[in-house]
């Protein structure tokens, strides 16, 4: 069975790198020890993954993946997460990868399976790129909300809803200083409200 190795952060291994020959060690490195992957509206981007030989012989790794999220990891063009690829003797390849939530989990573990071990990559899926908090002049009530939610104040206009992926739910128009909205048909979870304006308020629903 293979072994599952913890990373160590990319700093540290550049501090050990300098202080000894790397082929002592036989060393496999994959750098960094987590992922911060972006939601931009329907397609995330990419954080570069590096994996470094430092062993006597060529590198195999078979392939790239995640539980619940699709994942791409790109070699010179090339996807390497389900065909796999060699690394030669002291050799460093830089991959850059993509995952995409399948579900809703938003944190999650890359494994990159080579001959070596399995190494392991925290994922951390920032959902919410592109719908952050502002510092709005609206109020929200009740947060968390149940079955509703009142939002008041000057020259609302249209108001949107955004779940945690950053997909909009639904627009809602506010004829006056005023809007009530109906939460019911919302799963629990934290959401957005944002205005015309751009003010954006974070809220929890909670049935």
């Amino acid at each position: 069975m293979k072994k599952v190795f913890t990373l160590i952060a990319a700093i540290a291994l550049c501090f050990n790198l300098n202080a000894q020959n790397p082929f002592e060690d036989e060393q496999v490195i994959v750098a960094p020890d987590s992922l911060h992957c972006y939601f931009h509206g329907c397609s995330p981007h990419g954080e570069r993954i590096s994996i470094s030989n430092f062993t006597s012989e060529e590198l195999v790794v078979n392939g790239c993946y995640a539980e619940g999220f699709f994942v791409e990891c790109f070699y010179e063009g090339d996807n390497i997460a389900q065909t796999g690829m060699i690394i030669p003797i002291g050799e460093t390849i830089f991959l850059d990868t993509y995952a995409t939530p399948l579900g809703k989990d938003i944190f999650g573990t890359l494994y990159i399976d080579t001959d070596f071990g399995i190494y392991t990559i925290t994922i951390y899926y920032e959902t919410t790129y592109g719908v952050s908090e502002s510092n709005p002049t609206f109020s929200l009530t009740p947060n968390p909300a149940n079955g509703f939610v009142s939002i008041k104040g000057e020259n609302l206009g249209m108001v949107s809803i955004f779940n945690m992926l950053g997909q909009k739910m639904e627009n809602y128009y506010a004829e006056g200083k005023e809007i009530i909205i109906s939460t019911t048909q919302y799963p629990n979870g934290i959401y957005f409200a944002k205005t015309t304006q751009g003010e954006t308020k974070r809220f929890i629903i909670a049935h």
